[in-house]
């Protein structure tokens, strides 16, 4: 399987250690975790974590999460640029956790939901089997609606208890849970325990 996938303005290829910077850029500017201000990345580390846990999903389940770079200027952003990260990583219970951050200056021209429908078809040929899933604040709501027009469903809403990645109380806020499929109780219950 070709590890570059592409759309008419968006180019997505394999996160790799080339990419921590600009990526860490984008995961470490806090307008990016406006709905989750503790997940922000505070250290380079963190960053390359997160490519690492994308190169061993690809490695495994044949995709992962993709730096996304412009092939056409887009706004005031030029084509070759990186803008954000987009993609899924395969979870430890066998679905797919489908993700996308971009960059302030990519916002309002519909490329989080272009990539992230790119990510949904690649996540779905790499493992039919495996659900896609997608958690995101009920406070974020154009997450959601991208979430929505890719045609996933809502399978919970409410508050996991979680304490999600960077820590935080983040108890009192409410999740949604969105997947491409029915799910049974026990995997339901392990997404949402993921917070």
């Amino acid at each position: 399987m070709n590890d570059a996938h592409s759309t008419t303005r968006l180019m997505l290829t394999p996160l790799t250690v080339d990419d921590v910077d600009d990526m860490f850029r984008v995961y470490g500017d806090e307008r990016t975790w406006q709905h989750l201000p503790t997940g922000r990345h505070v250290d380079r580390d963190q960053t390359a974590r997160a490519v690492e846990k994308a190169t061993q999903s690809r490695e495994a389940h044949g995709f992962g999460m993709n730096a996304v770079r412009l092939r056409v200027p887009v706004g005031s952003l030029a084509a070759g640029d990186f803008v954000g990260v987009a993609g899924a990583n395969m979870l430890v219970m066998g679905a797919w956790n489908l993700g996308y951050r971009f960059e302030p200056e990519a916002w309002g021209h519909g490329l989080a939901g272009e990539a992230a429908r790119l990510s949904l078809e690649v996540a779905v040929a790499s493992a039919p089997d495996a659900p896609v899933t997608a958690r995101v604040f009920a406070t974020n709501p154009v997450s959601i609606r991208v979430l929505e027009r890719l045609g996933l469903d809502l399978a919970w809403r409410g508050s996991s208890g979680a304490e999600p990645l960077g820590g935080g109380d983040t108890t009192h806020l409410e999740r949604l849970v969105f997947t491409d499929r029915d799910l049974d109780d026990e995997l339901l219950d392990a997404v949402i325990a993921l917070g």
